[in-house]
This record gives structure tokens, C-alpha cells and sequence, in this order.
């Protein structure tokens, strides 16, 4: 049971929790900022958990919105929207100009990926999503909304936002009235500053995509260990009735619960507990303060940088070494193959590691139990909900702009960023689905062709014997004839 100060954490936790939250301002017409005058032309949104935001930018776009026809902007044929071309003041190109397209489509009927992968095939460099026709949700009710991501949201690279049906349609009126007008927003995504950014990673030592994330963020997180302070948890739930599914728990009460990773596999989440169990002992006994903050010497603060290099070097390898389906216990997801996994990792104190694992069990999964997020792949960067895809670079650029003095180093990590062009996401290493659908393609074709070969070599082969049987049996009867002729 929960005590008292046990609530009153979680409490305090949940209130630090907040998105970090899309402004959008409105610029101009006149006309329609009046609009916003109580708001200050600005409009408060959620982002979506899927594609880019422009973090650390300010971005200057048209607003554009076509009538729906039948199926709410769910299909490329449902609505037409003008060129980007048609708003270019004569003899100027698209870049000169400096206004991205931001199409304007309504929820409902279709899953948001779908909208905003609708809008991007139209040349949208962004997407604001208004709420369902006459929904009551204020601002504030919006931003406590998930725009979740439906399993098709990667190959989506542009920013999406959802705002209130009010504010919405003060936007779409005046482009219905005259599809010409010129309704110019800015766009930014800020979150709070700090001298030194604490990020936040919920995640699973058995997840291959928190690995991936892992993999592709370290090398920036290492050239920020002096700015960062960086803690992982691990995403543990609870179970009723869990003698059923005692081997997803820790035990038979199902207090301390992980996802089975590979289903009638050997890996259990039992297996997954302990692991994440080992990771966060690790990072507990390699973590060291980063005092040489050279930036902000002017600036100090209690909070120091943290980092444990031990820990990134095991946790974004450790699939690697021990694959969910390794052949052997030296190679497989479990505590023999983390124990070679350690040792070649650089972590000489393991019997302290698998001491820290055998005292503290219960006690860090209670709280991985108590400070959960909403999402078991999550990261929260100064105490704010990151947004967007969880891609190394894209997570850079958030960390950046969560400085109060931006460090040089990120200055050199991350490039401006062109609004114009697709967000260049980190590429999958392995092979994609798609891929792999074609090599099955391509290996049925092969082996159709090679059956067809064979089955003409064979079918000429049969008739040759055949012919060359009857040829032996005509002459043997040839000649038999002629013996009973003489």
C-alpha cells in the first residue's frame, strides 16, 4: 500500500509532467488577430507524438485549408488545397518568400497519422489539426490530449498540432470566405530553460527501438555529459489475477510486471525485470557529477551533470550481445549472457552489480512502479512531455533549446534546419519490412523461375528416355523379326 509522502511524490510528479506545448501566433491579417486578442494572437496546442517539430526555431508559415467532400481530409481525393505557387508574389521563388505551407485539416473519421500523411503528400511543411465540429474543449482540455501515433506514423517527417474547435474555426472562416486570404502564424515549440537539462527516458532493456534510440543519441549525449543530467527508468506495471501470468511478474502478488518480449519464447518478463533491475544498478554505481561546467560558472546551480559511460556502453549494446533469440545462455537475453556482456563492456565490479541487483530488486521496481510515464517509450526533457519521434538528432535539438545559454557544443552538433525540406530522420539499421516483403518477393520469383526450369529440363529429359526406349524396343523387335525371316 501506498503511504501518504508515497501519493504526495507522485502527485508532485504528475503536476511536473506537462507537454511541451505548441505556439502558434498569429501574424496577419489584421482581421483575423483580432480574433485572438484576449490570447495575444497565440494559440496553445498538442503536438503530435509522430513527426518533427521544429525545435529551438521559429518558423513562418500560410495557413491553407480545402472543404472536405466526404471522408474529413482522410484521403488525398477528399479535399484540394491551393499550390504553394499560387501565394508567391511574380518574379519570386518559393524559398525567397520564406513561408512554409501549413495545411489545415479536421479530426475525426481517421486516425491523425493519416490526416497529417494526407496533408504531407500535398506539399505541407506542417499540419494543424482542428478538433472535431462542435467539440467543447478549451485549450487547456486539448493539450491534456495525446496525438498518438497509430503504428504508420515514421515515415511522417513534418510537424502536427492539435487546437481547440473555437480557435480552429476563427482560422478556417476567414480562408473559406476567400480561399486568397493570406492567414500568416508563426510556429515554435519552447521548453522550460535550466543551466543544465535534466532529461527523463522511460524505455525497456528487451525494446530493440529503445536500443536504436539509445545507439543513435549516444554519441550526442557524450558530447554533452558536461550539460546533461540523464536518468533511465524502466516500465513496470501491475496485474490482477497474476497467477496466471506469473511469468510476466515478479513474483505471484503481480505487484512488479514487464512485457513478455518475444511471446512463447524463453524471455519472460520476469527475465526483463531483472535486467532492467541490473541496467539501473549500473547506472547508479558508474554515475559521476560533471563539475567542469565552463559555460556557466557564471550560473550556478545544485543541480550537476550527470553521466555514466559504463552504462551507455552496456545498455545501448546489450541486444547485440544478447539477441532475444541468441542460440546459446552465453548469447541469449538473460543473467549469464549479461554477466560476459558486463565484463566486456568495461564493468569490472560485477559481483557489486549483481550484489546491488540482489538487495535493491523490490526497491527499484517500486520506483519504476511509482514515477511511470505516459507511455512505456518516453523521454521528458526539464520535467516538460517531449513531443515527436524519438530520433537522436531531433532530441538534440530539443535538449538545445532547453538551455538557458546554449552550450558551443551544440552549436557544432546540430546544423540550422531548413522548414522546406523533409526533417532528415536517423535511418534504421537492419532490414525494414518493406524490404524484407520485397526479398520474399524476390526469393518466390527465383524459385518459380528455377521450378520452371526444372520442370522443362525434366519434361524434355522424360521424353528423350522415352524416345530412346521405344527406339531400343523397335529395334529389338526389328531384329527379332528378321531372325524368324531366316
Amino acid at each position: 500500500m501506498r503511504t501518504a509522502s508515497t501519493w504526495l511524490r507522485v502527485f508532485l510528479w504528475s503536476l511536473q509532467v506537462q507537454p511541451v506545448i505548441c505556439q502558434i501566433r498569429v501574424l496577419a491579417p489584421p482581421r483575423v488577430v483580432q480574433d485572438f486578442q484576449t490570447s495575444h494572437g497565440r494559440i496553445f496546442g498538442s503536438t503530435s507524438t509522430f513527426g518533427a517539430p521544429f525545435y529551438g526555431d521559429r518558423v513562418y508559415g500560410r495557413l491553407v485549408y480545402g472543404t472536405p467532400k466526404q471522408k474529413n481530409h482522410c484521403t488525398e481525393e477528399d479535399y484540394d488545397v491551393p499550390s504553394p505557387e499560387k501565394f508567391m508574389p511574380a518574379g519570386k521563388s518559393y524559398n525567397e518568400v520564406r513561408l512554409i505551407n501549413i495545411i489545415l485539416v479536421e479530426r475525426g473519421s481517421c486516425s491523425f497519422v493519416t490526416k497529417v500523411k494526407v496533408a504531407q503528400k500535398k506539399e505541407a511543411h506542417a499540419v494543424i489539426i482542428v478538433d472535431t465540429q462542435g467539440s467543447t474543449r478549451t485549450t487547456r482540455d486539448i493539450q491534456d490530449i495525446i496525438v498518438a501515433d497509430d503504428g504508420y506514423g515514421s515515415n511522417v517527417d513534418i510537424p502536427s498540432v492539435l487546437i481547440s474547435r473555437e480557435e480552429g474555426q476563427k482560422l478556417i472562416d476567414p480562408l473559406l470566405a476567400d480561399p486568397g486570404t493570406q492567414v500568416v502564424v508563426e510556429l515554435n515549440w519552447d521548453i522550460p530553460s535550466e543551466n543544465v537539462v535534466q532529461v527523463d527516458l522511460w524505455m525497456s532493456s528487451a525494446s530493440v527501438s529503445s536500443q536504436k534510440f539509445l545507439k543513435d543519441f549516444k554519441p550526442k549525449r557524450e558530447a554533452l555529459n558536461e550539460y546533461l543530467r540523464f536518468m533511465p527508468h524502466y516500465h513496470v506495471f501491475s496485474m490482477d489475477g497474476s497467477k496466471d501470468y506469473k511469468e510476466l511478474c515478479f513474483d505471484v502478488s503481480g505487484k512488479y510486471c514487464a512485457e513478455d518480449p518475444d511471446g512463447s519464447g524463453s524471455v519472460t518478463g520476469y527475465v526483463v525485470l531483472m535486467e532492467d533491475v541490473r541496467q539501473l544498478c549500473i547506472h547508479e554505481l558508474y554515475t559521476k557529477s560533471m563539475d567542469e561546467r565552463i559555460s556557466y560558472q557564471q550560473h550556478p546551480t545544485s543541480e550537476s551533470a550527470l553521466y555514466a559511460a559504463e552504462w551507455w556502453r552496456y545498455a545501448s549494446n546489450y541486444l547485440d550481445e544478447c539477441p532475444l533469440d541468441g542460440k546459446s545462455e552465453n548469447a541469449k537475453f538473460g543473467p549469464t549472457c549479461s554477466l560476459l556482456a558486463m565484463k566486456k563492456f568495461g564493468i569490472h565490479d560485477v559481483e557489486k552489480v549483481e550484489a546491488c541487483v540482489a538487495q535493491t530488486a523490490e526497491q527499484k521496481l517500486q520506483q519504476q512502479l511509482t514515477f511511470t510515464a505516459w507511455s512505456p517509450r518516453a523521454l521528458r526533457i526539464n520535467g516538460w512531455r517531449y513531443n515527436g519521434q524519438l530520433d537522436g538528432d531531433l532530441v538534440t535539438r530539443a535538449i538545445c533549446s532547453g538551455f538557458v545559454e546554449t552550450p558551443q557544443k551544440c552549436k557544432a552538433l546540430i546544423e540550422p534546419r531548413n522548414p522546406f525540406l523533409p526533417f532528415a530522420q536517423s535511418k534504421e539499421t537492419g532490414v525494414s519490412f518493406s524490404q524484407m516483403v520485397e526479398a520474399i518477393v524476390a526469393t518466390a520469383l527465383f524459385g518459380i523461375c528455377i521450378m520452371y526450369f526444372y520442370k522443362r529440363a525434366l519434361t524434355r529429359h522424360v521424353h528423350t528416355a522415352l524416345r530412346e526406349e521405344v527406339m531400343l524396343e523397335v529395334q529389338s523387335e526389328m531384329a527379332r523379326y528378321k531372325q524368324l525371316g531366316s
